[in-house]
């Protein structure tokens, strides 16, 4: 029996339930988490992206990208651990600005890196990834922002439900006393 999948079905569960009844505390959560990775990503770019290309203004891109990834990821880390309410709905919009600019000056990254003949589908993910996020944050401060993470949380109980219920299906049956033959 694989008891990971229990494990995956039953966490999945559980955060789909905080999302319905802490939705807050969820996107404070989140903001935190886009912050670590807007500073991953910024130190990815410097250290990985960068060096992909001789172009000086692609160089240029890639460091403006990069320090800004890193500046904003820190505000979302440490401002919202210091400041009220308020901070968390800031830092939800600034994160949004950020998402949406992230991608616009990756659009050139990529292009840039395309011409120069390296695979780009990560960076063409990230760009739509990107988007989406800042639309996603946008929304987040009104009150249909909190809806939809409500019904994400909805989504995710019936996926941690569903994963689980095919885990304990699909259970490898071991009868000690059966023998099986091949006919």
């Amino acid at each position: 029996m694989n008891n990971s999948n229990y494990f995956l079905g039953i966490m999945t569960a559980i955060v789909g339930l905080m999302m319905l009844l802490a939705a807050e505390p969820v996107v404070q959560v989140v903001v935190v988490v886009l912050g670590i990775s807007a500073i991953l990503s910024g130190g990815f770019m410097l250290a990985a992206v960068a060096p992909l290309s001789d172009d000086k203004t692609f160089k240029t891109q890639c460091y403006i990208r990069a320090a800004v990834g890193i500046v904003i990821g820190i505000l979302c880390v440490v401002i919202p651990l210091r400041v009220a309410q308020f901070a968390w709905q800031t830092m939800v919009c600034i994160f949004a600005v950020y998402s949406l600019a992230s991608a616009i000056l990756e659009i050139p990254i990529a292009l840039t890196l395309r011409r120069d003949g390296l695979p780009v589908k990560r960076y063409a993910i990230e760009i739509a990834a990107s988007f989406a996020l800042a639309v996603v944050l946008f929304l987040l401060p009104s009150s249909i922002g909190f809806t939809i993470i409500r019904i994400g949380g909805a989504a995710l109980m019936l996926a941690g439900a569903a994963i689980a219920f095919l885990a304990w299906k699909n259970r490898d049956i071991i009868a000690d006393d059966a023998i099986v033959r091949d006919e």
